[in-house]
């Protein structure tokens, strides 16, 4: 059944025109998709709602929501918050976004520390990523992506019950780290510099061994949400 997002208010009984022609033209050109049809309907809250097509043209697309659809495909017990010093190019942090919203993480925050070589980026453009990757792998929450930190403000963050930096010569993930709200800060791809690392220490946050080998940036950010996402 093909997903669509709407960003809106779902509820059954009510229909929705859907207003982003992105996703009107998926629907007609793309999958032709016909009155009558079944479809199914996010909008980042939580919820999926199975619909009936009322119309599909090149201009409109109407759902008529008939019932919540039933499915668990979120971690309730556990919120991971991964912050990335930016990456060099937009294309890989549109990647990035999409591959953390299939694994399930809470929220995307990109930062900029001293060896950052992208300083810059309006990241509400890899909003549009997240929606497609939530629509592709079944989640029904939006991953919230933050506007672009400094270093000093993701140390800063609080409400976390615990804290971790990628490091090669850290620790593995301890046994108990399955619940909870915990915040992974991955560096640049030349590492984070040596008072950076003091400051993260000084802060009580832990560090944290991935792998044998040196990982870029956008692995090491995978693996590491993976290691407490399963």
């Amino acid at each position: 059944m093909e997903t669509f997002y709407a960003n809106t208010d779902i509820r059954c009984g009510t229909s929705i025109s859907i207003e982003d022609q992105n996703e009107i033209s998926h629907a007609y050109s793309s999958l032709r998709i016909r009155p009558g049809e079944e479809v199914c309907l996010i909008n980042g809250t939580g919820s999926a709602f199975i619909c009936s097509v009322v119309e599909c043209s090149r201009k409109s697309f109407v759902l008529m929501p008939s019932r919540e659809k039933n499915g668990d495909t979120e971690y309730n017990d556990i919120n991971i918050f991964v912050a990335v010093s930016m990456l060099n190019k937009i294309s890989k942090m549109k990647l990035l976004t999409e591959k953390l919203t299939e694994l399930g993480i809470r929220q995307l925050i990109p930062f900029v520390s001293k060896r950052t070589s992208f300083p810059k980026m309006n990241t509400k453009s890899l909003h549009p990523s997240m929606v497609s990757a939530l629509k592709q792998c079944g989640g029904v929450r939006d991953v919230a992506i933050s506007e672009l930190l400094t270093f000093g403000d993701v140390l800063s963050m609080n409400g976390f019950d615990r804290k971790y930096f990628a490091d090669i010569n850290g620790e593995s993930v301890p046994e108990e780290s399955g619940r909870g709200n915990i915040l992974l800060v991955i560096g640049p791809e030349g590492g984070f510099d040596g008072n950076e690392i003091d400051e993260m220490k000084e802060r009580r946050m832990i560090p944290l061994k991935l792998n044998k080998r040196t990982l870029k940036a956008e692995t090491a950010a995978i693996v590491a949400a993976s290691k407490f996402l399963y």
